[in-house]
């Protein structure tokens, strides 16, 4: 009884990956309606922004903020969120109609149509969020010692080395 399972058990783990490996070649198992070319939709990519605002908020100990400037700098930083606030959420609902993804046939007239206008709004909103926090910046840094601007500009500089603005992700 005992081997006559084992060789259940080898002979249905067989057809097993024997199943699973048929999947995985092209014109396998998903062989049907479709042209067969499954490619990428490149989707929408919507680029990373290193805000120095929250950089020197979270760089508070490092900078050595006296506690007038971290409180300025909050107010400041609240304020940039405010006015970035719906930009972004106008960047992020674009972006959740344009994910990057397989698709299976060529994407339609439409489709490409719609993705160039989505990349018009994502440049337009992000135009305007560059804009307010590089006017926040002017502000923050303002209230800087010289030797803490110099310090935050290593900051920010390696951020944009980095590809894009550490922390919680609120830009």
């Amino acid at each position: 009884m005992g081997s006559t399972s084992i060789i259940l058990r080898t002979v249905a783990a067989a057809v097993l990956f024997t199943s699973a490996a048929q999947a995985q070649i092209p014109g396998g198992f998903g062989r049907g309606r479709a042209s067969g070319r499954m490619t990428i939709d490149p989707g929408l990519e919507v680029p990373k922004v290193v805000n120095p605002v929250n950089l020197l908020v979270e760089n508070r100990a490092a900078l050595e903020l006296t506690e007038t400037q971290f409180t300025r700098v909050i107010a400041i930083k609240r304020s940039l969120d405010s006015a970035n606030a719906p930009l972004m959420r106008r960047v992020d609902s674009v972006s959740r109609l344009f994910k990057k993804g397989p698709i299976f046939a060529d994407p339609s007239v439409a489709r490409r149509d719609s993705l160039a206008s989505a990349h018009a709004v994502v440049r337009e909103a992000m135009a305007g969020v560059e804009d307010n926090i590089a006017e926040g910046k002017d502000k923050a840094y303002a209230l800087l010692t010289p030797a803490q601007a110099t310090k935050a500009e290593q900051i920010e500089e390696k951020a944009r080395k980095a590809g894009g603005s550490p922390g919680r992700g609120r830009i």
